[in-house]
This record gives structure tokens, C-alpha cells and sequence, in this order.
């Protein structure tokens, strides 16, 4: 027996893990959930969520949604087998990682802003080239502009 905690709506209770296959778990319960609900047990870093398959008495079968790393459950080990994550200590809370829809928004955002971005530098480049350009055409025009005002006799 293998203890374990199990979530089951918004109410987490203590389980045992009676047996393990690579697909899912025998569970033992004080109030073991309905057939076709959803679970999530958790021991240690590892984190299963699951489907109940059936349920009698105060055992139920899971059927695990991902493959189960049956050594690595039963040694408490972190998930992917690496040692030097079984001395870290924080909470593998599912909730802590991000998710899929708000990195396509924050990639979405990310992508706006560097739009306006450039659009900002592109239209700063040409204003700044515009000024250049009215300068020197002024420039270039003014001395020929000031000698037809001369020969006309017009005041500067």
C-alpha cells in the first residue's frame, strides 16, 4: 500500500495505491468517487489525473490520462527519473504552471507591441529623413532664391 492524496471535485482525502500498471491505479478510499468521474491523486511530485473506471465498495480503478512511471511512483522519485529534482522541495502544483491560452496571448500581445514598435522607428526614421530633406532642398534653394531677389531688386 502506497499512500496517496486524492482530489475529487474541490475535496482532497486521504488514498492508498493498491496497485499500479503503466495505464493506471487500484485505489482504496473511505468514500471512493463515482464511475466516470474525474481525479487527481497526488504522491510526492507526481501528479495523476485520471478517469474512474469503476468503483465498489471503497475501491475504484483510474485510468491514467498520461503513461505512469511505475519505479519512479513507487520510490517517490521526481517524475522524470532526475535525482537532482528529488531534493527540490517545491510543491509540483499544476496551477503554478502556465497555460496554453495565455501563452498564445502573451505571444499575440508580444507580437502587437513589436508591431507598433516599428511602426513607431520606421515613422521616426522617415520624419527625421524628411526633415534632412526639406534642409537641404531650402538650403540648396535659398542662394539662387537670393540672387533672383537681388537682380530683381527686391528687399532681403
Amino acid at each position: 500500500m502506497i499512500t496517496a492524496r486524492m482530489r475529487h471535485g474541490n475535496a482532497w482525502s486521504d488514498a492508498s495505491i493498491l496497485n499500479i500498471s503503466s495505464r493506471g491505479l487500484l485505489l482504496h478510499s473511505a468514500a471512493p468517487p463515482a464511475r466516470g468521474s474525474y481525479v487527481e491523486v497526488r504522491r510526492g511530485a507526481h501528479v495523476i489525473v485520471g478517469r474512474v473506471v469503476w468503483a465498489n465498495a471503497n475501491r475504484f480503478g483510474v485510468r491514467a490520462q498520461d503513461r505512469l512511471v511505475i519505479d519512479s511512483l513507487v520510490a517517490n522519485a521526481s517524475p522524470g527519473g532526475n535525482p537532482a529534482n528529488d531534493a527540490d522541495d517545491t510543491p509540483s502544483e499544476r496551477r503554478a504552471r502556465p497555460r496554453p491560452e495565455r501563452l498564445e496571448w502573451r505571444h499575440a500581445q508580444s507580437r502587437e507591441t513589436a508591431r507598433a514598435l516599428q511602426f513607431a522607428c520606421i515613422a521616426g526614421f522617415g520624419l527625421a529623413l524628411a526633415a534632412c530633406a526639406y534642409e537641404a532642398v531650402s538650403e540648396t534653394l535659398a542662394r539662387p532664391m537670393a540672387e533672383v531677389s537681388l537682380q530683381l531688386g527686391e528687399p532681403r
